[in-house]
């Protein structure tokens, strides 16, 4: 009985060692964004619109494996100027950035609140999307491509999302002969480096 006690407690001692010893070689890394493109989808009564923003902030601290693949997002923030989503007519602009109310709320956010991340690179994301000043909680889910080590990560991904979740009301314009959908495709891609 003694000698299956002390076998016992030295198994529980080399476990616990070799879960000290792979966080050790886990690696934590804060990344910053050096890239980013936002895209915006929609429909209308008249044609398919796009607006895009090439311009905000992203910072993520993130885990890699001693190889250098990426096992886990801790924490991730992203904020994007909505008056940077750019169309190819001012006037659009100018109709959509009043249906996003950015006077009072000048920024689009997202921050994570849990993920997970597949050994394909596939993340699934929940956390809190803003605009409009409405936060809500979504998931997302998005590829990711680890380059130079770990110096480097590109997130890429997309949302459908509906503007009156977002007590937005989708713009009109034409003097409302032209009305756009509901629905819209949030597209983004993000590049972080040490």
């Amino acid at each position: 009985m003694y000698h299956s006690a002390i076998i016992r407690k030295g198994i529980a001692t080399l476990l616990f060692v070799q879960l000290i010893v792979a966080a050790a070689f886990a690696q934590n890394k804060t990344l910053v964004v050096s890239g980013i493109s936002l895209k915006v989808n929609g429909t209308s009564t008249l044609h398919d619109w796009e607006m895009k923003a090439t311009s905000g902030t992203c910072t993520a601290d993130l885990t890699f494996s001693p190889a250098g693949q990426l096992t886990g997002i801790t924490a991730l923030s992203y904020t994007v100027g909505a008056e940077t989503l750019k169309s190819e007519h001012s006037g659009m602009d100018s109709n959509a950035y009043k249906a996003l109310k950015t006077k009072k709320n000048p920024n689009i956010t997202f921050k994570i609140t849990t993920s997970t991340v597949a050994a394909d690179g596939s993340i699934k994301a929940q956390g809190q999307l803003t605009i409009a000043g409405v936060t809500k909680a979504v998931e997302l889910t998005a590829k990711s491509t680890v380059a130079a080590g770990g110096k480097s990560v590109v997130i890429k991904g997309s949302k459908v999302i509906n503007m009156t979740d977002f007590q937005v009301d989708p713009p009109s314009f034409m003097m409302g002969a032209m009305k756009t959908g509901n629905a819209v495709t949030i597209s983004y891609e993000f590049t972080l480096h040490q």
